[in-house]
């Protein structure tokens, strides 16, 4: 390894790549969209009662969702980026245990818990589509 790269390397390493926030942002983000959803057609429900239309508190988790699903987009979209500059050849295989492999993992988790989180957040949507009161 020449100097160059070895600099190169300790530059991913400390901060121009995948960290840990990268990691965890689009999960984080689905569970505030969760306990938002949840907790406010909750709150609604118990102060209106069971016969209550959900039409206004519809419109609450439709915005939720929309501000979800934007953030885990520009997530993704960062990640893509970042995943792309990690690649230098088609090699997927995680053999040695080098800065460079550990930073495509990373982004490769990261990315995958980004659509993992979309998924979700569009799961706690769905319920709210379908049913018209409280009950």
């Amino acid at each position: 390894m020449t100097e160059d790269n070895a600099v190169k390397e300790v530059e991913r390493e400390t901060g121009s790549g995948t960290d840990l926030w990268s990691v965890i942002i689009a999960p984080f983000i689905w569970a505030a969209h969760f306990l938002v959803c949840y907790v406010g057609a909750a709150i609604y429900c118990q102060k209106l009662g069971r016969d209550a239309d959900l039409g206004d508190i519809r419109l609450l988790v439709l915005g939720a969702t929309a501000v979800a699903l934007v953030g885990i987009g520009a997530s993704t979209f960062r990640l893509w980026r970042v995943r792309g500059r990690s690649l230098t050849d088609n090699d997927f295989e995680y053999e040695h245990d080098t800065p460079e492999e550990r930073h495509r993992f990373l982004s490769h988790v990261a990315l995958m818990l980004c659509v993992l989180s979309a998924v979700a957040v569009i799961y706690v949507t769905i319920p709210m589509l379908y049913l018209s009161s409280c009950r």
